[in-house]
């Protein structure tokens, strides 16, 4: 009988879980494997066990679960005794018998970064949430009309780190859009705007220097409006082609020839009299 052991908790009741069909592991109601505290959603993910083997199914387009070290895509992955599953910040391992062997704890990870190389700059990712975008209290603040005032996350998940794209221009991944949460992998570029990170698990390269996140004070560029891709969104929320004129109002002839008309009559009736 196969079962499922959360990571370094072996006094935890129910713990291994023994598997039976269909296992939801999250921190609402309706999980079967209810965790709080962990960062999970409230249905995380699915582990299916039939017949022919057991499955990892994410519930969601927007759960990551990251299957040794891989984000597991939204169709599922198989399982195979001592498998790593990661989800928020729990740690779990697929058995097929609770004698089976257990892989080697996770040892501490090493420090990532993204790289901006044409600032020669990078940005360690120590905290659990790295906020990009165009706003002051942003961790990153990119000073760029294309960009949204919050325009995308980097979240610690499952031991590696995953974009969330927010902003109204979107976020490239190695040219791709980002529609749905992507883990990062060594290598990615990010596109957001005219700017490109290069996320990055080495050591940095010569000539790059580590920078704090920034504290700013002006918050005047922030307040401004998102320039879109095709298109300024103004308070008055007018959308106009960047650098078009704005089109005529086909009133205005016909209103200036009415003033001209009632003008001729005034004058018309000025020499009558």
């Amino acid at each position: 009988m196969p079962f499922l052991e959360l990571e370094g908790l072996p006094d935890l009741e129910d713990n291994p879980r023994e598997l039976n069909g269909e296992l939801v592991v999250g921190s609402g109601s309706q999980a079967t494997w209810r965790l709080t505290g962990r960062d999970l959603a409230a249905r995380h993910f699915r582990v299916q066990t039939q017949s022919d083997g057991a499955r990892v199914v994410p519930a969601s387009a927007q759960n990551i679960v990251v299957l040794n070290d891989s984000q597991t895509p939204t169709e599922g992955a198989t399982l195979n005794s001592g498998d790593v599953i990661a989800a928020g910040s729990a740690r779990f391992v697929f058995l097929e018998d609770k004698d089976s062997p257990r892989p080697e704890p996770l040892g501490e990870s090493a420090a990532s970064y993204l790289v901006d190389s044409n600032a020669r700059r990078a940005y360690a990712l120590r905290k659990r949430v790295i906020q990009i975008g165009r706003e002051i209290g942003c961790s990153i603040v990119l000073k760029d009309p294309t960009v949204s005032r919050f325009h995308c996350d980097v979240k610690s998940e499952g031991g590696q780190f995953v974009i969330y794209s927010m902003g109204s221009t979107g976020t490239r991944v190695n040219e791709a859009p980002v529609g749905t949460p992507r883990m990062l992998v060594e290598g990615d570029r990010i596109a957001i705007g005219d700017t490109v990170f290069t996320f990055t698990r080495r050591q940095l390269p010569p000539g790059i220097s580590l920078v704090q996140f920034e504290d700013h004070a002006d918050d005047s560029f922030s307040r401004r409006n998102t320039v879109l891709l095709d298109r300024v969104v103004t308070n008055e929320s007018r959308k106009y082609t960047r650098g078009a004129k704005r089109p005529r109002n086909p009133l205005i002839p016909w209103v200036i020839g009415l003033g001209a008309i009632v003008a001729l009559l005034v004058v018309f009736v000025a020499f009558r009299r």
